[in-house]
């Protein structure tokens, strides 16, 4: 530890949880060792859990270093039989982080992203289906649909980043705004250290430009927040996506860190920006105008706000 690495305080709850030893023996969870954090994974899943691991530990380091900040949590890598024993989300795969401290992800990605790449297959064009084939290969079930397997294992920067900000008490005045922030976590962490990663990502984003009609809208999404079905849900993603790709392109991660700041810092100020367009020109100023123009889309209450990012 040195002055430039911080460590994170989480809440009491959440600090007691993450300081009770883990009961191994009662979890039936084997412990891979030699992660800078915990790792527990199903008997049936270790070598799936060792790839996740690693993902983790690759974000884990960048953010750290980038954010300087230190996140605590464990992760829990489980199959469908240990699923319901730890997750606090009942369809299996959905990535999340509970009160017990635990980064929990699926040995298996989320069935949704087989209906997500049925989708795909079904909206998008000829053309442009192949193009996204052409970069994820053929969904080894429904051959005519991309496989969206390795993008859905690269998500857990995205989970780990919104870990890093709650337990930083980060504060996103809209909810849309925080994962908007992880994404930008995502693609920062895949460009360090995934080239390929981000590109599987930049394809599907760039795909998904021609299912505007499908995307909701910035008050849609979080209106729906935790409801949209997982085509919706993707979609919306991918439209945020398409704004921190922006970002990233002109100043890589820099914009990042000063949003994550900025964020640590509103949760200690007594007056926070009391209007969207009032967000919006803070985050054009101090983060990067591609973050901004989202906020003051969604100030001026125009519905194609996600749909013309």
């Amino acid at each position: 530890m040195n002055a430039e690495d911080f460590m994170g305080s989480p809440d009491a709850q959440l600090l007691q949880a993450l300081d009770t030893p883990f009961a191994w023996t009662q979890s039936g969870l084997q412990p891979l060792p030699w992660f800078p954090f915990t790792v527990g994974a199903s008997a049936s899943a270790v070598e799936a859990a060792g790839r996740l691991a690693r993902r983790t530990e690759q974000a884990y380091w960048y953010l750290r270093k980038l954010l300087r900040f230190t996140p605590r949590f464990r992760l829990l890598v489980l199959s469908r039989e240990d699923w319901s024993r730890f997750a606090e989300v009942t369809a299996y795969g959905i990535a999340h982080f509970t009160a017990d401290g635990h980064l929990v992800v699926g040995a298996e990605p989320a069935d949704a992203w087989s209906d997500v790449s049925r989708e795909l297959a079904r909206a998008l064009s000829p053309r442009a289906l192949r193009s996204v084939r052409d970069v994820h290969g053929a969904h080894p079930a429904h051959r005519d649909a991309p496989d969206l397997r390795e993008l859905a294992e690269a998500l857990v920067a995205h989970e780990l980043a919104r870990v890093i900000a709650d337990e930083a008490r980060a504060t996103f005045p809209l909810p849309w705004l925080k994962d908007a922030f992880a994404n930008y976590a995502l693609v920062a962490v895949l460009g360090e250290t995934d080239p390929d990663g981000l590109h599987r990502l930049s394809a599907l984003a760039d795909a998904a430009l021609l299912l505007a009609d499908a995307t909701p809208t910035l008050r849609e999404f979080d209106a729906g927040c935790g409801t949209l079905d997982p085509v919706s849900s993707v979609l919306a993603h991918l439209a945020l996506t398409r704004s921190v790709f922006l970002a990233y392109a002109a100043a890589r991660a820099q914009p990042l860190a000063r949003w994550f700041a900025i964020a640590c810092a509103a949760g200690r100020r007594k007056s926070p920006p009391d209007a969207d367009h009032e967000l919006g020109r803070l985050l054009t100023r101090e983060v990067h105008p591609a973050i901004g123009h989202l906020a003051l889309h969604c100030a001026a209450g125009r519905a194609p706000a996600l749909r013309a990012a």
